[in-house]
């Protein structure tokens, strides 16, 4: 029995060997309560490019040792129940995968609530007997209902964050309800080639949270390569979109200027234009005068002067104000 034991180790530990030296990435996964099922499935999954060993801690440090592996991080987290995990994938995204795939199992009293626990209304299956009485213990609403029991409606028998007692814990298992999620948990991945050890604290990390971080770096930098005027293959088409943009906007504004100098010229034009129609009407008015020598013809001819001269005044007024508000306009540009 003995010599059957030890050559079983023999083998295992040669195995170990051989696989060290065949994937880059040892990692050390522990096995507490991990149910042969979902560890099987695993192994399915990941067949292509991994391969999980279960083997005693004894076997596997002296296997780590002849196959000379230096890490005395990967050699600490080697106790008790224990899996090793040799891939090809890199340490983090094998971490990742490991975390995801996980499976159900039934409850336990001790056991906390990653979500809220629902019991639906509907058919329980049980008999009538002691089990309508562990129902009703934790205040589901029940009734018979031919040959068993049913539940009459849905409640909330263990929310979020909360521990599983061993009343809820035994409702649970004989209606038949998984609620806890559980898997295999990796305690840390060593990169052969860099001998670098990566502790589980260090592999997880939130991917959407990083996924986001990267986007806003790539944002950022995108943003400050067009602000500097950097050309890369990214910002290219947005300064040259960017310059084009900027260039049709000042096109407007020397246009615009333009058109309001054309309309202040305009109106010098026409001013001068008024002033010879007035100087051309008081020069007539003056001929009459002299013809017809009254004093009333005198007062006329005044008002008529005195009126035009102040029009001049607000005309000419009204231009100075025109070019006084485009200079200054010009100055705050």
């Amino acid at each position: 029995m003995t010599s059957h034991i030890r050559k079983w180790k023999e083998v295992k530990k040669d195995e170990i060997i051989k696989l060290v030296g065949e994937y880059p990435f040892v990692a050390v996964a522990t096995l507490n309560e991990l149910p042969a099922s979902i560890l099987s499935v695993l192994r399915k999954k990941l067949i292509n490019d991994t391969k999980i060993i279960v083997a005693k801690t004894r076997v596997v440090k002296m296997a780590f040792s002849e196959a000379k592996i230096n890490s005395s991080e990967l050699n600490s987290v080697v106790k008790e129940s224990i899996a090793i995990i040799f891939s090809k994938k890199n340490p983090f995204e094998l971490f990742s995968f490991i975390k995801k795939n996980k499976g159900d199992t039934t409850a336990k009293e001790g056991d906390i609530a990653e979500k809220d626990i629902i019991i639906q209304a509907g058919d329980t299956g049980l008999a009538p007997g002691p089990a309508l009485s562990l129902l009703k213990g934790v205040g589901l609403k029940v009734q018979v209902q031919g040959p068993t029991i049913s539940i009459t409606a849905d409640k909330i028998v263990v929310k979020k964050g909360e521990e599983i007692n061993a009343q809820i814990a035994d409702v649970l298992s004989k209606l038949n309800m998984k609620p806890i999620k559980i898997g295999m948990k990796i305690i840390g991945v060593l990169d052969k080639s860099e001998n670098q050890f990566y502790p589980a604290d260090v592999l997880n990390v939130d991917e959407e949270e990083l996924f986001d971080k990267f986007v806003l770096a790539y944002q950022q930098a995108l943003n400050l390569s067009v602000n500097a005027g950097y050309f890369n293959n990214e910002s290219t088409e947005i300064i040259i979109i960017k310059a084009e943009r900027e260039a049709k906007a000042i096109k407007q504004i020397v246009d615009e200027n333009k058109t309001e100098k054309e309309n202040v010229d305009k109106s010098k034009v026409e001013l001068s234009d008024n002033k010879n129609e007035l100087n051309d009407e008081i020069v007539e008015q003056v001929k009459v005068v002299k013809e017809d020598d009254t004093s009333e013809k005198k007062v006329e001819v005044k008002e008529i002067a005195e009126q035009a001269i102040e029009e001049t005044k607000i005309e000419e007024k009204t231009a100075k104000a025109t070019e006084e508000i485009k200079e200054s306009e010009e100055k705050g540009e």
